[in-house]
């Protein structure tokens, strides 16, 4: 591999550990104890979760991770992500390769880089305490940073909280093919969190209405990157509910970067809190606290026994000084249906969505026009909301609009088709001065992509395989550029 490092010091010896521990923990799964969380990243995963979520048998399911405690105890062994450990016993090894990775990454954890290679194991204690610990060594990565220890947590839980610390995956909110607030397209940042374990209903009588809710909150450190600013803050909060126990479930959630020197004590804290970020209006200009991004959304089961739900996101990139309400929005649409699985046949997901990352995007006003320039961008953290190259919400970054249609076919034995296709125009205004320039396209472009993957077991190995094609035409028509991909991972337990 071009590029390979010898491995030394604290790193060997992590790896060492790590394959020791593996080593020691017998292969199968069956008595193996659930993990505190299912992870981000697993499409046929969620798809089952929304499948229980629908039936009424989970209470919620646009907040990734998702507790394990939310699961029905004769769900548990068998809910799980083939991507990562699924219970207490797990351990082994996992290889990527990539020839161009994926540019518009989903829900689903595809490869960012041409390769990666590592070893992953998982603990449990009863229901209490367990994590996840994951080292990886990339190939030629993007972000230059070949070590990782992405999607390692250890988590303890104290009444119905669980308290974590380590890199996870988020994912807030119900789209499939991205999220306008907080998604999987960056890597995770290290990051300390408190979650609901149980998603359960208000005791107090009088608020039993709001249903299962859950709640989540944690606070982050980034890198230098672009900012000027040595490791800014990343705190988030979200909650979610399915009031009535029926079928719309709404969420809010809050992201903000913040902490710069002399703007990152309480006072600070408490401005990114109350929404005071607006200089000139709200705050004065040298105590800004930094970028913040609040918005909302929904999914609706239609009543009746139908199978499809309407979907809705929509994100702020201010608060109003007035209405304390977020302005500037980005917006997120889409339909989807579904089927339950048969008496040994498969199940299968469908859906089509839109998103618009320009500010304003859809207007009810005539004369409403988008602005461009302002989604994920920032004047104090001036690398704008992003995380080592990769916008931290959609991956199509600033100013695009994009139509999905996807499918999902999951077979009995536990086979995964899935396909998309896409239209869009991305970096729309193809705004000038702006640094870093838009990360997927440096010019105002017109996309037509398509993808296909397909995962399962064979052999005790665990595969995903996906080929893809993306036809890029520059809007001045100067130039035109097609382009395929595919890439293979790989894992096995011990």
């Amino acid at each position: 591999m071009n590029g390979f490092r010898p491995v030394r010091g604290p790193v060997a010896a992590s790896l060492v550990v790590l394959a020791c521990a593996g080593a020691s923990l017998p292969a199968t799964r069956a008595d193996a104890q659930a993990l505190p969380y299912l992870p981000t990243g697993d499409a046929r995963l969620r798809h089952e979760v929304q499948l229980q979520v629908d039936e009424g048998r989970m209470p919620l399911g646009t907040t990734w991770p998702i507790s394990t405690l939310d699961i029905p105890k004769e769900q548990r062994e068998a809910l799980r992500s083939t991507l990562q450990p699924g219970g207490g016993k797990d351990a082994g090894w996992f290889v990527n390769g990539a020839a161009k990775p994926t540019r518009l990454r989903t829900f689903d954890d595809t490869p960012r880089e041409h390769g990666e290679l590592g070893l992953q194991a998982g603990w449990a204690v009863d229901d209490y305490a367990g994590g996840v610990l994951r080292f990886a060594y990339a190939v030629d990565p993007q972000d230059d940073k070949s070590f990782r220890l992405d999607d390692t947590y250890v988590a303890w839980r104290f009444g119905n909280w669980w308290t974590t610390l380590g890199y996870q995956e988020r994912w807030w909110g119900p789209g499939h093919d991205g999220s306008l607030i907080l998604s999987n397209n960056a890597r995770p940042m290290l990051q300390a969190s408190i979650d609901r374990a149980q998603a359960r209903a208000p005791d107090w009588r009088w608020l039993k209405w709001i249903g299962p809710y859950r709640w989540s909150t944690y606070l982050g450190k980034q890198e230098r990157g672009q900012s000027g600013y040595p490791h800014p803050l990343f705190w988030g909060i979200r909650a979610s509910a399915r009031p009535f126990n029926g079928g719309l479930e709404i969420g809010a959630s809050r992201t903000a970067q913040w902490c710069r020197p002399g703007v990152c004590g309480f006072g600070a804290l408490k401005d990114v809190v109350l929404g005071r970020d607006n200089q000139g209006e709200n705050v004065a200009a040298n105590q800004e606290p930094g970028n913040q991004l609040a918005g909302y959304d929904l999914r609706w089961k239609i009543p009746g026994g139908v199978p499809a739900a309407i979907y809705y996101q929509s994100t702020g990139e201010s608060i109003d000084n007035g209405n304390w309400r977020p302005r500037k929005l980005t917006q997120l649409i889409g339909v989807e249906t579904w089927s339950s699985p048969v008496e040994g046949g498969g199940s299968w997901r469908a859906f089509v969505e839109y998103a618009g990352t320009s500010c304003g995007d859809i207007g009810f006003r005539s004369g409403n026009d988008p602005e461009f320039g302002c989604a994920y961008e920032n004047g104090v953290f001036t690398g704008g909301y992003r995380r080592l190259g990769r916008v931290i919400a959609h991956s199509a970054e600033r100013d695009a609009r994009l139509y999905t249609l996807g499918a999902l076919y999951a077979e009995a034995d536990g086979r995964t088709w899935e396909v998309r296709v896409r239209k869009g125009d991305l970096n729309r205004g193809a705004v000038a001065g702006l640094s870093p320039s838009n990360t997927v396209v440096p010019v105002a472009a017109e996309l037509w992509n398509v993808e296909a993957k397909v995962s399962g077991t064979i052999s005790g190995f665990t595969y995903d395989f996906g080929v893809g094609a993306d036809r890029l035409d520059r809007v001045d028509r100067t130039s035109t550029i097609t382009e395929g991909r595919a890439f293979l991972s790989l894992s096995r337990p011990w």
